[in-house]
């Protein structure tokens, strides 16, 4: 690797690193920064639930009809 290339690998490594350290001193959420409401595992079953009710009720509206 060329000197240059290397100097620059080094600087991106360091800024990751001071990056990753500021983030982590941070307890707060950051100003912008989109908090998530619920857990992502307890978004998706509410959601799979929802999907299984509306196939139900599609089903036995089908019933009705025939």
């Amino acid at each position: 690797m060329t000197r240059t290339r290397d100097f620059h690998r080094f600087h991106r490594w360091t800024a990751k690193l001071r990056r990753r350290s500021l983030r982590n001193a941070l307890p707060e959420p950051r100003e912008g920064e989109l908090q998530p409401t619920h857990p992502v595992s307890e978004v998706r079953c509410r959601e799979w639930q929802r999907d299984q009710l509306h196939d139900l009720t599609e089903l036995e509206e089908r019933e009705a009809i025939a």
